[in-house]
């Protein structure tokens, strides 16, 4: 990065405030502006919608650049627009970062303001997931101060796993905490992940119970089946299916109700909150018993240059050993780290070879990514 363009700052002047009205409008929004502020500092923010960059942009009327996912570069039409506007500042899911860490280092070097979502994807279940362990070690190094904002009521607005609209209802966004240059020299990286950690900590149901708000929209329960693989009722996989407000299952017939609060009727776990850590155990559960996940269809592609390669087209198998894309069969032990972009990509690394593995149609990836780390580290780590 040669500098800091004007345009830049002329832009994030104008779109600021016509963002917030578009934010207020379809979400019913509210903020609070961000005072008092270091010289430059990075902004850490918990994930759980697909807007909380701008969610979080409203609340600074100083210009700052995002950490995003590397996949918006591969948007065709919208992403040489983003790359003139605001300049994105890419990072490789999946990977060490070290290009990441690198740019940011440069912006935050000549006096400009960075913006990272540390979890490294949206919340599944409304719960901040933890965050990157590498986060206190490019606070500490970048040698600024660090400002932590927590949005409130995100998770009802847009689940992770839902498609098809949003919901509009109480969604608030504020600073936490201001830790100054001097403050953070004082702290090792232990305690800095420790602070972030806890000022970005969000459990979306605990506060439902404190204070109930109504969420509405016309598709609350389509595509629960993004995060759910199993029938909670007859264990059956993949036999989910729902509809506006319903989820029923194709094998046993069983229905159950997502509502405008986001609770569950009709089964024995009462929100999403619940669902998502029965879905995990019994993920755990099939890996002790070698069960194999499968997907009718999906394509598998190497990531080099922001393009595409495609190396299979076809049905995916994971067991214990392999993951399987048609005739290509890759190890799990070979795979540095795996993550998703999205409700439907896993991406991975193996040695310097990036990969993309894109469900086609109604396929889970997420219980893919469940899978690999029931075998690698007997635990699933990347949420809480």
């Amino acid at each position: 990065m040669e500098g800091i363009p004007v345009r830049h700052k002329i832009l994030w002047n104008i779109i600021r405030p016509l963002a917030a009205v578009f934010l207020f409008v379809k979400f019913g929004y509210r903020y609070k502006i961000a005072k008092e502020l270091p010289k430059n500092y990075i902004v850490l923010a918990n994930h759980t919608t697909d807007f909380d960059p701008i969610f979080t942009a409203v609340s600074f009327p100083k210009q700052m650049y995002f950490v995003g996912s590397e996949h918006i570069s591969r948007w065709k039409i919208a992403y040489p627009l983003l790359k003139w506007a605001f300049r994105p500042i890419l990072r490789y899911k999946g990977t060490s970062a070290a290009s990441t860490v690198m740019e940011m280092m440069r912006v935050l070097r000549k006096g400009g303001n960075v913006c990272m979502f540390p979890e490294g994807a949206r919340s599944w279940n409304g719960i901040t997931a933890p965050i990157l362990p590498s986060t206190g070690k490019v606070v500490k190094s970048a040698k600024c101060g660090l400002v932590t904002y927590k949005i409130k009521g995100g998770y009802f607005v847009s689940p992770n796993w839902s498609e098809k609209g949003t919901r509009r209802g109480r969604i608030t966004g504020a600073v936490v905490n201001v830790y100054t240059s001097e403050q953070l020299a004082q702290m090792n990286v232990d305690q800095i992940n420790e602070a972030i950690g806890r000022d970005l900590y969000e459990d979306a149901y605990e506060r439902q119970l404190e204070a109930p708000a109504a969420y509405r929209g016309k598709q609350l329960a389509y595509r629960i089946e993004n995060m759910l693989s199993h029938c909670p009722n007859c264990l059956s996989m993949d036999t989910v299916h729902s509809e506006k407000d319903t989820v029923s299952c194709s094998h046993c017939g069983h229905q159950f109700r997502y509502t405008d609060h986001g609770f569950l009727e009709g089964i024995a776990q009462k929100t999403a909150k619940e669902l998502f850590a029965w879905q995990k155990n019994q993920t755990l559960d099939d890996a002790k018993n070698d069960v194999p996940y499968r997907a009718m269809s999906a394509t598998l592609y190497t990531i080099a240059d922001h393009q595409q390669t495609e190396l299979a087209h076809d049905a995916v198998v994971m067991d214990k050993e392999t993951l399987c894309c048609g005739d290509v069969a890759i190890r799990l032990r070979d795979i540095t780290d795996m993550a998703m972009h999205g409700r439907h990509a896993l991406v991975f690394s193996v040695g310097e070879t990036y990969y993309e593995l894109l469900m086609d149609g109604s396929d889970n990836a997420l219980k893919f990514h469940l899978l690999y780390q029931a075998h690698m580290f007997g635990a699933i780590t990347k949420y809480n």
